[in-house]
């Protein structure tokens, strides 16, 4: 890659104007992505086309420096983030010995679009998290009237145009093709023919992989970072009668990638906040809910593997639960030890899944109010064969201090 200079040259193109939703995008949606360096860079290009396309002459990378306050390496290091990112194409032409650089800005992808990428909606999510998202979200929504009392009156085409198309006549009208912007995409590399290659070892004939299931097939190859040869796998397992089922494969990459991803652990590590304690005695079950109020999960993980480090396996369940629904980690404990306890000594993610949807339902924030679920999802267990029935029909009233400390007595 060639290394930008003061002295080369540089111009911009477009094929359409921005208008409040693209700049609202870029500030809202592109930012939290690239960063600001890349989204200000982004405007300044917008703003020299009338500039440029006044003199039709190129400027020196020196002229844009002053202008946005960014270095050489800075410069490059924004534009590669906007053509990744499919806000911007680059082409260079040299030329006596002088380098000039064209510019290509693409038109931002629309909102709804963004939100619904396969790639850049959970971007978003990891990064502004649940409820930040939701709030951008409301800033694309438009309140629609209400039209229950009105009429449409609106003009079709045929009302208000007659096309003429004999031969010779100059009255013919052309319809212009105002909105034929060039949008951006996110260009990635995937190696197809090697995923291609071994679908015959899978027995899966080529034809049943359409034009559709490619583009989601790189998207998600790309996304998860997995390779060609592991996704012949996933999608083998993906097919049903001869379809490729595209929210089970997404699934089906999601889980392989919950396995596959690198130890990056923060929320396990964090002990109960002062204002979610609830011990104040020093009666058995208070002193256990001193110990769930004063570790961490990955400390209770750690004792019940008797002092030895806690599985990888086990480690991404628990900080995936509590990134994805942010149980308190005192609460988190008490779920930990239900489970152990219900599924003969095994973290399971779909019963810790269930379980801890229901609580973060009911709000719930102690160690205490988690052991009174706990004690009811027991009792409930124990009157009803079918588990998978409503336990909110189990009334407060009916937990008591016995039901408790059977249940603490499994952890002593």
């Amino acid at each position: 890659m060639d290394k930008l200079m003061l002295s080369d040259l540089y111009t911009v193109n477009a094929s359409y104007p921005l208008d409040s939703i693209h700049m609202r995008s870029i500030q809202l949606l592109y930012q939290p992505l690239i960063g600001n360096n890349a989204c200000s860079l982004y405007l300044s290009f917008y703003s020299e086309l009338d500039q440029l396309t006044l003199t039709k002459a190129p400027s020196l990378f020196s002229r844009l420096t002053k202008i946005t306050g960014l270095s050489l390496n800075e410069l490059n290091e924004a534009s590669l983030k906007l053509e990744a990112i499919g806000l911007l194409a680059k082409y260079k032409k040299d030329a006596k010995n002088i380098r000039t650089y064209l510019y290509i800005l693409k038109t931002p992808l629309a909102p709804a679009k963004i939100f619904n990428h396969v790639i850049l909606g959970p971007l978003l999510l990891q990064r502004l998290g649940k409820e930040e998202l939701y709030r951008t979200k409301l800033c694309f929504k438009s309140s629609l009237p209400d039209l229950s009392d009105y009429r449409d009156i609106t003009a079709k085409f045929t009302d208000v145009f007659d096309i003429n198309l004999l031969e010779g006549t100059k009255e013919v009208l052309v319809e212009k093709n105002y909105f034929n912007s060039d949008y951006g995409d996110i260009k990635n590399e995937y190696d197809l023919e090697l995923f291609y290659q071994g679908l015959k070892d899978y027995q899966i004939k080529r034809n049943i992989i359409t034009t559709d299931d490619e583009i989601i097939i790189k998207q998600l190859g790309l996304m998860y970072r997995i390779n060609a040869l592991d996704m012949q796998g996933l999608v083998k397992d993906s097919i049903q009668d001869d379809k490729l089922i595209h929210q089970l494969l997404i699934k089906n990459c999601r889980d392989h990638y919950d396995l596959a991803m690198p130890e990056k652990f923060e929320e396990i590590y964090h002990k109960q906040a002062v204002i979610h304690k609830s011990s104040n005695g020093n009666d058995p079950l208070n002193t256990h809910i001193q110990y769930l109020e004063s570790i961490n999960p990955y400390q209770l993980l750690k004792d019940k593997q008797g002092g030895r480090e806690p599985l990888k396996h086990d480690l991404q369940i628990v900080e995936s639960i509590m990134t994805s629904l942010y149980l308190e980690p005192g609460v988190m404990n008490v779920l930990i030890e239900l489970t152990l306890s219900q599924c003969d000594n095994v973290l399971s993610k779909a019963f810790m899944q269930a379980r801890a949807a229901q609580w973060k339902r009911k709000k719930i924030k102690t160690v205490k109010e988690a052991l009174d679920e706990a004690s009811l999802y027991l009792k409930y267990r124990r009157n009803n064969h079918d588990i998978n029935e409503d336990i909110s029909m189990v009334k407060d009233e009916n937990i008591d201090e016995m039901e408790l400390k059977e249940f603490l007595s499994q952890f002593e």
